[in-house]
């Protein structure tokens, strides 16, 4: 940024999404931390030619938040972010990016894939992972 005004803008900017909804306001931060180029959580997260790196390093991002939000709605959009960071390595890399079982990711993906208040990029990312883990049940690589 080079000018004041453009100070000005990012920050005005930036109380307005926080105003909206601080949570998804805050999971779109860690998303542009991650990656500058993107402007959401959700951009990031479903995008096909999105780094492996990038997404284990919104998991752990988003199992931070998920874990220590601030409040009941920080850590809700950071349990929906993680799972969704996990669902994305599996539809688009084909990777498991979590120690968690078959079982467990399948309960929380159905889940998410059920919710009606999930935005529905997300949601069909956990549909194409239930997809994925019910052809091919611990046949991912796992890192």
């Amino acid at each position: 940024m080079n000018t004041e005004s453009d100070r000005i803008r990012v920050a005005l900017r930036w109380a307005l999404e926080t105003s909206a909804n601080a949570s998804v306001a805050a999971a779109d931060w860690i998303a542009q931390d991650i990656d500058p180029t993107q402007p959401s959580a959700i951009a990031l997260l479903t995008r096909p030619d999105v780094p492996l790196q990038h997404l284990a390093q919104a998991k752990q991002a988003y199992k931070t938040m998920r874990i220590l939000g601030e409040s009941a709605a920080d850590r809700r959009v950071g349990g929906v972010m993680y799972l969704a960071a996990i669902a994305a390595a599996i539809v688009l890399h084909g990777v498991r990016i979590s120690r968690q079982s078959d079982r467990a990711l399948l309960r929380g993906l159905r889940r998410l894939r059920e919710d009606s208040s999930i935005p529905s990029p997300l949601a069909d990312l956990a549909r194409r992972a239930v997809e994925v883990l019910q052809a091919t049940p611990s046949k991912l690589k796992e890192i």
